[in-house]
């Protein structure tokens, strides 16, 4: 069989998909990195320039983008953190906690795609996977051992336990930053056992060492330098896994990241000003105001239901953000689609009244009290929890992100210029033979080698 007619075939064709977190693009032009495995890739496959994320440059938002080739004013997941106004709490997309996928995510992914053309499929730690029906070996990123017992795929629970890998551990390893790399070993022997016994054909898995390594230690730190290295590692032993299985030359592989980030100094308390103001209380469901963080940017939202009150509210919120130290640029709701954010009128359980970037070295905290090291009543303190972070605007130089790719489709050599986060997604679905609609992003049809451009691209037109 040729090797147009073999990729032509789902069950002699698979794709790799690696989000390693917190991986800026500039550290792949720095000498102290050390991840052959990933230069490997590079070297034999294409990469770009770099690769812009969507607003927030959070993580839950992001993989939604991600998977789904839209923003987030299409797929519907608005950050890590949100208030759901109908029910008046704070939302927390973080750790798949409030919400199933199906309750959220609005748009076709590449792995609904992927089993609606026939593949098996197979998640490790991605965000926005809770309850995905398409999965049929789901493990999401929970950080609660109590969600990875109930929601997990059941019979995948069961073989793991037999084959004696510590599941039971999987929430506190996800919890503590110091047992990250715990955490994203288990991820890797999970990949491997599925590899070895299931051999999938479509896997996405997510790393999350270096972000937590550069939250508590910050950019281009020792710890954000091993944690690099730690990771690439591991991505050496999923691809050595798929090689001793024989499949490795059938497999499209795409390492990628979610965004940078930035080293920060101070904190911004929104909650302390608007508590001042009197306008929160102990909670959403008491207060007029209240803003929750995504990192390095804030949607604030007015709860204040009497037309004209509201209207006056967000006079005033208006002039107090403005006028705040700490926050660096604000947005209302006319500026929300030029940030990929709902327009008036959509999404309006979710969206906010505002949106605003901190200042680069700043990290909002949505609690008023501060975190218990940091107890005051400061709007901005001069001490942070965390040492560096993201959340920011995608467009600055920090926040790029990583686009790798290799194997069989995929031509050998190839610079990009910059592309955007959501073109991975309709790139990926012409390997499935078929498309997502109403795309934000493009595939990267460069990428294909020109023997096989024309069946990849010609296979989704017929579908079409």
């Amino acid at each position: 069989m040729n090797l147009m007619a073999r990729l032509s075939n789902c069950n002699e064709r698979f794709v790799l998909v690696i989000s390693i977190d917190g991986m800026a693009n500039s550290y792949l032009h720095d000498p102290y990195v050390r991840m052959p495995t990933l230069r490997r890739i590079i070297r034999e496959g294409v990469s770009a320039a770099g690769m812009e994320s969507v607003f927030p440059t959070a993580t839950w938002a992001i993989h939604a983008s991600m998977v789904t080739g839209t923003y987030p004013r299409k797929q519907g997941v608005l950050g890590n953190w949100v208030i759901d106004r109908p029910n008046r709490r704070v939302g927390e997309h973080f750790a798949d906690r409030t919400w199933n996928k199906t309750e959220v995510l609005r748009r076709e992914t590449w792995y609904d795609a992927a089993k609606r053309m026939g593949w098996t499929t197979a998640s490790i730690c991605w965000p926005v996977t809770r309850g995905a029906e398409t999965i049929d070996f789901n493990i999401p990123e929970f950080f609660e051992q109590e969600l990875f017992d109930t929601c997990c795929t059941a019979s995948l629970w069961k073989e793991l336990k037999a084959a004696g890998l510590p599941v039971e551990c999987y929430g506190d390893w996800s919890k503590d930053h110091a047992r990250g790399p715990m955490q994203d070993w288990l991820t890797t022997e999970i990949a491997k056992y599925l590899i070895d016994r299931h051999s999938p054909n479509l896997i996405q898995m997510h790393y999350l060492l270096p972000d937590s390594m550069q939250h508590d230690y910050g950019v281009r730190s020792k710890e954000a330098y091993w944690s690099l290295e730690y990771v690439d590692e591991r991505i050496g032993e999923v691809l050595k896994a798929l090689d001793e299985k024989g499949i490795l030359h059938q497999t499209d592989v795409f390492i990628v990241s979610d965004h940078g980030f930035v080293n920060t100094a101070k904190t911004f308390y929104p909650n302390r000003l608007f508590k001042q103001k009197g306008w929160l209380n102990t909670g959403a469901k008491d207060s007029q105001v209240i803003a929750v963080s995504n990192g390095g940017s804030g949607y604030v939202y007015v709860l204040e239901n009497e037309p004209a009150r509201k209207a006056q509210l967000i006079d005033e919120v208006r002039r107090v953000l403005a006028e705040s130290e700490g926050v660096g640029r604000l947005f209302e709701r006319e500026d929300f689609p030029s940030l990929g954010l709902p327009a008036e009128g959509e999404l309006d359980d979710h969206s906010p009244d505002f949106a605003f970037e901190a200042e680069l070295d700043c990290f909002v905290h949505f609690d008023y009290n501060g975190d218990s090291d940091h107890r005051g009543d400061g709007i901005v303190e001069y001490t942070t929890k965390f040492k560096g972070m993201h959340g920011y605007l995608p467009q600055h130089e920090q926040l790029k992100a990583v686009f790798t790719a290799a194997g069989p489709s995929i031509r050998s050599g190839l610079t990009l210029p910059e592309i955007r986060i959501v073109d991975i997604a309709p790139t990926i679905a012409r390997l499935l033979r078929t498309e997502l609609a109403d795309t934000d992003g493009c595939a990267l049809d460069d990428i294909w080698k020109e023997e096989l451009k024309l069946g990849i691209i010609g296979a989704v037109c017929q579908q079409a």
